[in-house]
């Protein structure tokens, strides 16, 4: 079977977006160890965050020159990277390497940090469905208008 030449394209620009992906990824991976081995904990979680923000918005920027009818890169980025660092920040929770968080006032910064994460997880996702919802309502709507 032969690929059309869209096709083709349409596939060589996900292997790249693939690939910057997995650059973005080992890069967070090394700055985290980097930041474990030094004893900079700090450090290391701001860097994974930053990475992961300039990454996601590369990744998507160049997805959607592939995609024109692609949205929402920014909030791709926020969100990504908050939802990293939240991950990061949880592991290193539970393995009992942050020992800042044995006071109160700290763990109350971790609680009011899932709450966060929550909020953009539900604005996030819930944008999302409700915009395909819309959509679908509208299209039923307007379809129904014109059978009348």
């Amino acid at each position: 079977m032969s690929q059309t030449k869209e096709h083709q394209h349409l596939h060589s620009g996900w292997q790249k977006t693939a690939i910057i992906a997995c650059i973005v990824a080992g890069m967070s991976i090394a700055v985290f160890l980097y930041g474990d081995f030094v004893d900079k904990i700090s450090w290391s979680i701001a860097g994974v965050g930053i990475i992961t923000f300039f990454g996601m918005l590369a990744i998507s920027s160049y997805h959607s020159i592939h995609n024109p009818n692609s949205k929402g890169t920014m909030r791709k980025a926020i969100a990504s990277s908050m939802i990293s660092v939240y991950v990061v920040v949880l592991a290193l929770l539970f393995s009992g390497q942050l020992p800042t968080l044995e006071n109160e006032a700290s763990m109350t910064l971790m609680e009011n940090f899932s709450y966060v994460i929550m909020t953009i997880i539900g604005f996030y996702f819930g944008s999302k469905g409700a915009a395909e919802f819309l959509k679908i309502w509208r299209a039923e709507k307007n379809g129904k208008e014109g059978k009348i």
